[in-house]
């Protein structure tokens, strides 16, 4: 008897360990699908504030859950807001959606809030690697970290890229913690040091808002395309 092999099922794909530990997800299909996220990752958020957020908050909050629940049981979150984004009420909404109590959510959540590139340097240079060693946590947030940069009139091109470049450099020597850095698009000509990152663009299309999700992972680039509604709920 002759095999049929376009008869046989498809042999089963096997992952590694290290592929199943820590994994992050957003909840949402069109993106997890695309895109693979664990500790050590390091990636980008662009686009309208509002956006960014509402990704980094269920991001945060889902990291909060046990293992067997789809996060990674972090005790302690430390979000630096540069944007004066953070927002307690989307952590109480999304912690009630997961069935977390909204008390512990934000007790778990430690904001700094910075007002100037020099204070932000600062912060993440100097006083991070002490919170780190204090609250140990296993997700960090940057948010409106460029944003700074291009709002201020006095500093130039080649002095916001030497700084940023400190900044990512000594993010890069963090381990075993997820980190999330946000920023709106513009187009400035700040350059920004790679990594995987989302930029989310928006069109009004009817009485719907329409965003087109570009997804640079692993020197690849994804689109996808969902309603607002797909994205916040």
């Amino acid at each position: 008897m002759k095999f049929q092999a376009q008869n046989l099922l498809a042999v089963p794909k096997f992952k590694t360990a290290l592929e199943y530990r820590d994994k992050f997800t957003f909840d949402h299909e069109k993106i997890d699908s695309i895109l693979d996220l664990h500790l050590d990752d390091m990636i980008g958020i662009f686009g309208e504030t509002r956006y960014s957020n509402a990704l980094v908050t269920r991001l945060v909050v889902r990291s909060l859950l046990p293992c067997n629940h789809g996060g990674v049981d972090a005790k302690n979150v430390i979000v630096i807001d540069a944007d004066n984004s953070s927002s307690p009420y989307l952590y109480v909404d999304l912690a009630r959606r997961y069935g977390m109590h909204h008390r512990s959510v934000l007790h778990k959540v430690l904001v700094s809030r910075q007002f100037t590139i020099y204070q932000l340097t600062n912060a993440i240079l100097y006083d991070l690697p002490k919170r780190i060693q204090l609250h140990k946590p296993k997700v960090i947030v940057i948010s409106g970290l460029l944003d700074q940069f291009y709002q201020d009139p006095y500093i130039n091109i080649s002095e916001a890229e030497t700084l940023i470049s400190q900044i990512v450099s000594a993010l890069h020597k963090i381990k075993d913690v997820f980190i999330i850095l946000t920023s709106r698009l513009t187009d400035n000509q700040i350059t920004f040091p790679p990594l995987s990152r989302i930029e989310i663009r928006t069109k009004n299309v009817f009485d719907e808002t329409k965003l087109n999700l570009s997804i640079y992972s692993k020197g690849r680039l994804r689109k996808v395309s969902m309603t607002e509604a797909e994205l916040t709920n």
